[in-house]
């Protein structure tokens, strides 16, 4: 094996650099707000990292891939870390690096019950907790009382992960060895969905064409999901 969850322990200290950096350079040094800050970063990497080991031992990548990914995951966590320093986000980036973030996990935490066999209700609980902390820090910029919306949000997951825990299909993304569960592609779609819809409803910048969009792209993904079911690997 090229590297070891021993490795993993490393995430700490980087992390603990990281808040060292932006506390000098966010203009609030306020230990909550630099701790709201770093909540994606470190969702990032930590679940990058156990993704990638998990598709390692049950594949055993070569160490090409591993490096690329490593490089990937360096690549992601610096744009999230210059998102969260940024008085104005980039709206692109930003979401497309939070649904990122959920399908990756996501697909972790099916790979834990498929693979690893850990227990369903503690995995379950981390479900709950890297959705709502996501969400979170993604409404945090244009919602006044994110809370309570982030923890519904999290518990529609949790709800959707269990049911389909009950049949855990995990799609081969081809050419790759990458896994994408079934759960991670109907959150993203409702990510995309009920999220665009949301931003642009609390912007008032939401159209029709905007409304048919974005019920015709998630529309358009739970119908593959159930044409394609045919991808499904056994772990």
């Amino acid at each position: 094996m090229y590297y070891s969850p021993y490795q993993l322990l490393i995430i700490p200290l980087v992390l603990l650099l990281n808040y060292w950096v932006l506390s000098k350079i966010l203009i609030s040094r306020k230990r909550a707000h630099i701790l709201t800050k770093l909540i994606r970063p470190s969702l990032w990497l930590l679940t990058m990292y156990g993704y990638i080991f998990t598709i390692h031992v049950i594949f055993l990548i070569p160490i090409t891939w591993f490096v690329i990914l490593n490089i990937l995951i360096g690549f992601g966590y610096v744009a999230l870390l210059l998102q969260e320093v940024r008085q104005e986000p980039q709206v692109i980036v930003d979401n497309a690096l939070s649904v990122l973030l959920l399908i990756i996990g996501m697909s972790l935490a099916s790979l834990m019950l498929a693979y690893w066999h850990w227990p369903t209700v503690l995995v379950m609980v981390g479900v709950w907790l890297v959705t709502l902390f996501v969400a979170l820090s993604w409404l945090l910029d244009f919602t006044n009382k994110p809370y309570v919306i982030a923890s519904v949000w999290g518990l529609i997951c949790v709800e959707i992960f269990w049911i389909t825990s009950r049949w855990i299909n995990l799609y081969h993304v081809p050419q790759t060895s990458l896994l994408l569960s079934q759960s991670a592609l109907i959150v993203a779609a409702l990510a995309y969905g009920f999220g665009g819809l949301y931003y642009h409803y609390k912007n008032k910048t939401l159209k029709k064409s905007l409304l048919f969009e974005y019920i015709a792209v998630t529309s358009v993904v739970f119908i593959a999901l159930m044409l394609l079911s045919k991808w499904a690997v056994a772990v």
